[in-house]
């Protein structure tokens, strides 16, 4: 049969999208199917389309900066004013409502009336209703719950209660789901089924062992509750100091869980990793996973961390976890919204390595049920199902090669598979004749074209199903040309040749074709490494570019300091490392801060290194910006040994790439009291060294008083009064906001001072439409800029008093220059020419 999946946003990523991506590559293997996503945001999906399966889009959204709007600030995508206006099918309740258009509303109707498909699958509430209410009789129309009933608003469950009664079934995840929906949505004659996601089998998984790693992956989003999981590990990571927490994802949480970070100071510790395109390669390098939702689904997270080798410590919320989880067998249930409980979990699985392993091995054997050969046969069931129930309604024609699997003979090995071992499928609440179903051996995840494999002792090797004439590492300059074994092999060892330092593009040639490897598996395994047991540094580390290409991170010195913690506090910076293979002891070993921009600047700060290695150099930022107070700057970290050997200074052994965007410290404020200081932050490179960036500080002077005196040549002479003393070197101007001239900005000079003024200015703006023989009335924001070159900040007027001065200016007129302070802190000058006549017989009268 065809089957056709309905979803918002293929080009995404997101539980829906690995969801339907699971179910259209078991169903394309004996099936026609294709996915219809409504809008198309990107080039190329996120996640790769599974092979067999078609992908089309209904409207295109990528071209996002010239685009018009139209009602209620709707862009016009493809140039088209139905883009601009609210949809009428598609209801406005669902979260996605404010996307759609009656553009998508008439893609969606016209795919709708004309596909050939036999069967139309809904994945969200939206496209449940639009596909009740406009898909033909002749369709099969399933609606797909990926929520839960208590996570729609009510406006929506009434949309939803109203309209799904024209499906011919409804899907949830899980059975208690399916029950609430039987209980407080009732829909007579819809066929309401329970059948859970499933995940493939990883092309390779972890033990769960001796990677010390915590991995957590999801949106994060409120519900995901990654803030409680933050709070838990900060409370037992002191008793295990040797592990970390990795977080996958990105949403709206981030920025508040990076500050959760920071205020915790557990930067060095707990990480938040981005969005990872394949995230079973995250599972793979991690000792254990943790979901911590306040309300899942179902769990795919859990469901993928399993399949992938590792015990799930999970919060016991509605409805996925307890139906997944095997308490105390294959993961820990604790309690939900409970920080204290989540510590007590991820306590006892990191302290407990035998129990790890006995629950990994676990893990594995339960996670079965969910392969995908063995769930779509439930989906097969029910498609099949309603499909003949069709045809006794006489509304469609099956003929004999469209008879429905679920009514094939018992021998037939690919519809029973009844002599191979499985566990029963769970199934539908209502059931569909699926008791005691037994499904086919699970199966493995379509292999990539390309396996790397980055392994501890810092080689990585390129496995090519198809192997290319020639494999090239590229960057700007440079170009090794490695050939493949007979094997597909490329081996790359970073320790010999002369790979610099640098991420390098992997391309393949075939030919005189020479394209980028993109369709990879990368598995890391190994890390990270104990720098006790690693005597040099030279990794070569695999990763995906933005575009999704492969790149090798070649890390290599011939001394290293591996950074282990860096703390900011009371107005120091504190670096903690291990001086890679080194086993005697340097008392006199220090740490340089070299400017990057002149070498020869250059600050140093003890750094005794111990015997076994490790380091501890406090660094003073007002010693760092001496003499450079508000400039932008930037500064290399150097261990420098007693002999002048020097060594980098970076984080690299745990096989991440990319800290720049991962860790963020805090920084320190050097001299915040004078006019204006420096801010020092110790930052990643892009190399993932260690290194210090200063930058000014706001000013924290302002404005006492100012003057506007108009002037004969029509400009307008200014004076300013500060409340503080410049230091020497400080560039001060005045800047039209809005006005005639807006944008431009004249310098202000420093005067001598009169009596115990600490800072007058003085300055002349000119060209702004006064004509010296014209009666005039104009008014401008002005704004008040003091800082260092190049880094003028604004300075607050808001308390000035309000001052009129006034000057005789041509024939009967007299010009008036009024200055006022504005709420914003800028002022408002206003000019007006008023003739003596006029005023006079106004006093009069």
């Amino acid at each position: 049969m065809k089957i056709a999946y309905l979803i918002n946003d293929m080009y995404g990523i997101g539980g829906t999208v690995r969801t339907v991506a699971n179910q259209t590559a078991a169903l394309s293997s004996r099936h026609e199917v294709e996915i219809v996503s409504v809008f198309r945001h990107r080039d190329e999906p996120v996640l790769p389309v599974p092979p067999g399966v078609r992908l089309r889009w209904l409207v295109d959204t990528r071209d996002k900066e010239h685009v018009s709007t139209g009602e209620g600030g709707r862009p016009l995508h493809e140039n088209d004013p139905r883009a601009g206006q609210p949809p009428e099918l598609f209801p406005v309740e669902d979260g996605r409502g404010e996307q759609h258009s009656r553009l998508t509303d008439d893609r969606l109707a016209e795919f709708l009336t004309t596909t050939d498909a036999d069967v139309v699958v809904g994945t969200r509430p939206g496209l449940n209703v639009i596909i009740a209410r406009v898909g033909p009789a002749r369709l099969v129309k399933v609606g797909q719950e990926h929520l839960t009933f208590e996570q729609h608003q009510e406006p929506l469950r009434r949309v939803m209660a109203g309209t799904y009664r024209d499906l011919d079934a409804f899907v949830t995840v899980t059975e208690a789901d399916a029950r609430t929906y039987s209980v407080r949505m009732p829909l007579p004659g819809v066929r309401l089924v329970a059948i859970p996601n499933s995940v493939p089998r990883p092309a390779f998984t972890t033990d769960g062992t001796n990677t010390r790693t915590i991995v957590s992956a999801g949106r994060l989003a409120p519900s995901k509750r990654h803030d409680l999981l933050v709070d838990a590990f900060s409370q037992v990571a002191d008793e295990h100091p040797d592990w970390t927490l990795r977080i996958y994802g990105r949403g709206s949480q981030r920025g508040r869980l990076a500050r959760q970070v920071r205020e915790l100071g557990m930067q060095d510790r707990i990480w938040l990793m981005g969005a990872h395109p394949r995230v079973e390669e995250a599972w793979a390098q991690g000792a254990f996973a943790a979901v911590t939702s306040s309300e899942e689904p179902f769990g795919m997270t859990i469901v993928e961390a399993m399949r992938s080798g590792l015990p799930v410590v999970s919060t016991d919320c509605p409805h996925g976890p307890s139906s997944i989880i095997k308490d105390q067998q294959d993961g820990l249930l604790v309690p939900n919204r409970s920080a204290s409980g989540i510590a007590r979990g991820l306590s006892e699985l990191m302290g407990n390595d035998p129990l790890r392993r006995r629950m990994a091995s676990a893990a594995l054997n339960d996670s079965e049920r969910f392969d995908p050969s063995r769930v779509v046969r439930l989906h097969e069931q029910l498609f099949d199902e309603l499909r003949l129930d069709k045809a006794q309604s006489g509304l469609i024609h099956l003929n004999s090669t469209q008879v429905p699997a679920a009514r094939l003979a018992a021998d037939d090995s690919i519809a029973m598979d009844e002599d191979l071992p499985g566990d029963p499928v769970p199934g539908p609440i209502t059931g569909t004749g699926t008791e005691g179903f037994r499904a086919p051996a699970p199966r493995m995840e379509q292999p990539s074209s390309c396996l790397v494999e980055a392994t501890g002792d810092g080689l990585t090797t390129l496995t090519f199903t198809e192997p290319p004439d020639s494999m090239v590492l590229s960057m700007p300059g440079e170009r090794y040309t490695h050939v493949p074994d007979e094997r597909g092999r490329v081996v790359i060892d970073p320790s010999v040749g002369h790979l610099t330092a640098r991420a390098w593009d992997v391309m393949r040639v075939d030919g005189e074709r020479s394209t980028a490897v993109e369709d990879v598996q990368i598995h890391q395994y190994g890390y990270p490494l104990r720098p006790e047991d690693t005597p040099e540094l030279a990794l070569a580390i695999p990763t995906r570019s933005a575009k999704g290409r492969l790149q090798l991170h070649v890390r290599r010195a011939a001394h290293h300091a591996e950074v282990e913690h860096v703390e900011v506090q009371d107005g120091l910076i504190t670096v903690q490392g291990h001086l890679l293979g080194r086993t005697t002891p340097d008392p006199r070993a220090r740490l340089t801060v070299r400017l990057r921009s002149a070498s020869k600047v250059m600050r140093e700060f003890s750094a005794p290194v111990a015997p076994d290695g490790k380091f501890t150099a406090v660094v003073d930022p007002s010693v760092v910006v001496r003499g450079g107070q508000g400039e932008s700057e930037r500064w290399e970290l150097r261990l420098v040994l007693s002999d002048g050997s020097e060594a980098t200074v970076g984080r690299h052994l745990p096989g991440v790439v990319g800290y720049k965007h991962i860790i963020e410290y805090p920084s320190v404020e050097v001299s915040p009291n004078q006019a204006y200081g420096s801010q020092v932050q110790p930052y990643y490179t892009v190399n993932d060294r260690l290194a210090l960036m200063t930058s000014p500080l706001p000013p924290t002077l302002g404005v006492q008083a100012t003057d506007v005196r108009p002037r004969h040549e029509g400009q307008l002479q200014m004076e300013v009064l500060l409340d503080k003393v410049l230091p020497e070197g400080a560039e001060c101007a005045v800047e039209i906001v809005r006005g005639v001239g807006a944008g431009q900005r004249f310098p202000l000079h420093v005067t001598p001072a009169r009596g115990a003024d600490p800072t007058r200015l003085q300055g002349v703006l000119k060209r702004l439409g006064l004509d010296g023989g014209t009666s005039a009335r104009s008014s401008w924001q002005l704004r008040f800029l003091v800082g260092p070159p190049g880094a003028l900040d604004r300075v607050p007027a808001s308390t000035v008093p309000g001052r009129t001065h006034r000057r005789w200016h041509h024939g009967g007129h007299v010009r008036s220059a009024t200055v006022v302070p504005m709420d914003s802190g800028d002022v408002r000058v206003t000019v007006a020419d008023v003739h003596v006549v006029d005023a006079l017989r106004r006093r009069v009268f």
